[in-house]
């Protein structure tokens, strides 16, 4: 009787650790794991602001992925967030261009293909790989996901208020970062976003078929962007064949 129960106590524990995996690893489907500071760009880059007015600021610029924040840097190298959002149209960075998207300063890249767009959503956070454990190593028993508070104070200019801050991460403690890409079309003033081509075929009413048999024929991977503007190319190019 003992050694019945002791045996489905085992299979409900390989049972629950194969369920564990199986949800982590769809958690991770999109995201790597990579060193950095969760900045979008290594440095801050040469951009400019377009305000709804029609004002343009040139600025040094970058997005912080962790606070899914875009911040400057002022003439005493201040790192600065824009605090007055709703009143900014866009945000270029080299070639590439950004919209805000909420009024706290979430921020999504256009990116065109073709004569068709979508947008990207970069999100991160920091992967603890555990604490010191001494002679140089790290206890992985102690892990934990975590982000450290993010502290600020505030600054007036000709942009606006603005706002600095910065992360502060527990000291003794390894952390990766972990970075994940989201993807959506436009449609009026909403945003939908999709995952893979069957989630991607329901935006494109009547073409699901055709995008999913795409992917399948072009190997189309969702953790690549060049990938998924081919695959939003061809699911617009379908719908304008119909119209």
């Amino acid at each position: 009787m003992y050694e019945k129960k002791l045996f489905l106590l085992i299979m409900k524990t390989i049972r629950l650790c194969i369920c564990l995996f199986a949800v982590f690893c769809y958690n991770s489907l999109y995201a790597q794991e990579e060193e950095g500071n969760g900045f979008l760009f290594p440095q801050f880059e040469n951009g400019v602001v377009i305000f709804k007015n029609g004002t343009r600021t040139a600025a040094s610029l970058n997005y912080n992925m962790l606070q899914q924040k875009m911040l400057f840097k002022d003439k005493e190298n201040n790192m600065l967030e824009f605090a007055n959002i709703p009143a900014i149209l866009a945000v270029t960075i080299g070639e590439r261009r950004f919209f805000p998207i909420t009024s706290n300063g979430v921020f999504y890249e256009e990116i065109k293909t073709g004569d068709f767009s979508f947008f990207v959503q970069y999100k991160a956070i920091m992967m603890s790989q555990g604490k010191e454990a001494g002679y140089g190593g790290y206890s992985q028993t102690s892990a934990i996901t975590s982000i450290g508070s993010i502290q600020g104070g505030s600054i007036s200019s000709n942009a606006g208020s603005l706002g600095s801050g910065r992360v502060n991460l527990e000291i003794n403690e390894k952390f990766k970062l972990r970075k994940e890409r989201l993807y959506y079309i436009k449609s009026g003033k909403n945003y939908k976003r999709f995952v893979s081509a069957k989630t991607l075929g329901k935006l494109f009413k009547g073409q699901a078929s055709k995008i999913e048999g795409f992917a399948k024929e072009q190997s189309i991977d969702f953790t690549k962007t060049e990938d998924v503007a081919r695959i939003v190319e061809y699911g617009f190019s379908m719908m304008n064949k119909n119209q």
